[in-house]
C-alpha cells in the first residue's frame, strides 16, 4: 500500500510536501504509527508523525514502529515525545518490628517446686522463648538449673554458635554471675542484601520498548537469641528446718529481634524513539528523525530496620546464704532489610532496531535527545545501587 501526505485537498490535491506535511499526531502517549507485516511493501511519503509525551510510569513515546514489514519512508518527519519517569519502588513498612518477648525468669531457691529435700533436688531454669519471624526462628537459651551441690549451665541461644550460656559451675568457691554466669547477649542478625541496580539496554519488541527495573532487596535475618543464665548452688541446710535445697535457677535468654523487610526495585524510565524497527526492512529517504528525552529511572524502595531483641530473663533469688542465680542474655537486634535497587534510565534514540539495520538515503538526519538518569537506590542510596543511565544515540541495535 501507499500512503501519500503533503497534498492540498482544498486546491486540486496539488503536492505541497516541501512546505507542509500531513500530520499524524495522536493525543495520547505510546506508538503514534505502527506499520504491520503485509503481503507487500509499504511506502509512506510526506507525513509528519508526532508522538505525544508518555504519561504512565515507565511508558515510552515512539513515533513509528515497523513490525516485521518492508517499508520505505520518503520525506517524512518522525518526532518522538519524552519518555515517562519510572515508577518508584515500594518502601518496606516504616514501623520497626515489635520487640521480641523477654526471656523467662528463673526460680527462687527453696521454692515450692523443690519439696523433696533430697540432695539431688533441682530447680529447672527459665524455659526458652521463641520469636517466629516469617518462618525463621530465634530462640533464647534455657536457663541453668539450680541444684544442691552445684548450679547448672544455661543453654546457648540460637541461631548460630554465639549467644553463649552462662556457667553455674563453682570455680574455686568464688563463683558469681560476674565471673561468667550471666548469659551472653546474642549477636545482631545479618542485614539483607541490597537489590541489584538495573543495567543493560532493555528489550525491543512488537509491543515497543521495555527497560530493566532494579531488583528488590533481601529481608534481614533475625538476631541471635541470648544465652541462658547459670543456675546457683544450693546447700545442705539452706531451707527452713535445716533441710537441704537446690539453689536458684537461671533466667532464659531473650530471643533475637526479627529482621527488617526489604525495599522493592525502582522501575525503568521510558524511552523516546523516533523509529523502531523490529525484524523489519526499512529504508529512509530524505527524512528527519528526532527523539525527545528518556525518562528517569525510578528510585528503589526504602528498607525496614530490624527489630530489637528481647531482654534476658531474671535469675532466681537465693536464700539462706545461697547466691542469686544469673540473668539470661539479651537477644540480638534483627538485621536491617536490604534497600531496593534503582531503575534503568530510559534511552533517547533516533533509530532503534532489532534485526536488519535501517537503510538511509539522501539527506536523512538523526537527532537523539537526552537519556534518562538511573534511579537512586532505596534509603538515600545507602548501598550505592543507583541504576545505570540510559543511552542517547542516533542508532542503537537491540538483541
Amino acid at each position: 500500500m501507499g500512503l501519500f501526505g503533503g497534498l492540498d485537498c482544498a486546491n486540486g490535491w496539488r503536492w505541497i510536501g516541501e512546505t507542509a506535511k500531513t500530520v499524524v499526531a495522536p493525543g495520547e502517549g505510546g506508538i503514534a504509527l505502527k506499520v504491520m507485516r503485509g503481503e507487500g511493501p509499504v511506502r509512506i511519503e510526506d507525513v509528519a508523525v508526532h508522538a505525544a509525551d508518555a504519561q504512565a510510569p515507565g511508558a515510552s513515546s515512539i513515533a513509528v514502529l515497523v513490525d516485521g514489514a518492508e517499508a520505505e519512508l520518503v520525506r517524512c518527519e518522525l518526532i518522538a515525545g519524552n519518555g515517562a519517569d519510572g515508577a518508584e519502588g515500594e518502601d518496606a513498612p516504616s514501623e520497626v518490628p515489635v520487640q521480641a518477648s523477654p526471656g523467662n525468669a528463673g526460680t527462687d531457691a527453696c521454692s515450692d517446686l523443690d519439696t523433696s529435700g533430697a540432695p539431688d533436688a533441682a530447680l529447672p531454669g527459665g524455659t526458652q522463648v521463641e520469636n517466629a519471624c516469617g518462618g525463621a526462628l530465634s530462640i533464647g537459651g534455657e536457663g541453668g538449673a539450680g541444684r544442691v551441690n552445684n548450679g547448672g549451665s544455661g543453654e546457648i541461644g540460637e541461631p548460630g554458635s554465639l549467644g553463649a550460656a552462662g556457667s553455674g559451675e563453682p570455680a574455686a568457691g568464688d563463683w558469681s554471675c560476674a565471673a561468667g554466669g550471666t548469659g551472653q547477649g546474642g549477636d545482631n542478625g545479618p542485614a539483607g542484601e541490597p537489590g541489584f541496580a538495573a543495567s543493560g539496554r532493555g528489550t525491543l519488541s512488537s509491543s515497543g520498548y521495555v527497560g530493566a527495573s532494579g531488583e528488590a532487596g533481601r529481608a534481614g535475618k533475625p538476631g541471635q537469641g541470648g544465652g541462658g543464665g547459670g543456675g546457683a548452688k544450693g546447700g545442705a541446710a539452706i531451707c527452713g528446718g535445716g533441710m537441704p535445697g537446690a539453689g536458684a535457677s537461671g533466667g532464659s535468654g531473650g530471643p533475637g529481634g526479627c529482621g527488617g523487610l526489604p525495599g522493592q526495585g525502582g522501575g525503568a524510565g521510558g524511552a523516546s524513539i523516533a523509529l523502531a524497527s523490529v525484524d523489519g526492512k526499512v529504508t529512509l529517504k530524505d527524512c528527519v528523525l528526532k527523539a525527545g528525552n528518556g525518562g528517569k529511572g525510578g528510585a528503589g524502595g526504602d528498607l525496614q530496620p530490624g527489630g530489637a531483641g528481647g531482654l534476658g530473663g531474671v535469675g532466681g533469688m537465693g536464700v539462706g546464704g545461697s547466691k542469686n542465680a544469673c540473668d539470661g542474655g539479651k537477644g540480638g537486634q534483627g538485621g536491617n532489610g536490604g534497600p531496593g535497587g534503582g531503575g534503568l534510565g530510559g534511552p533517547s534514540l533516533a533509530i532503534a532496531y532489532r534485526g536488519d539495520a535501517v537503510k538511509q538515503e539522501g539527506q536523512t538526519t538523526l537527532t537523539p535527545g537526552t537519556a534518562g538518569v538511573g534511579g537512586p537506590g532505596g534509603s538515600s542510596n545507602v548501598a550505592e545501587n543507583t541504576g545505570a543511565e540510559g543511552v542517547s544515540a542516533a542508532e542503537q541495535e537491540f538483541p
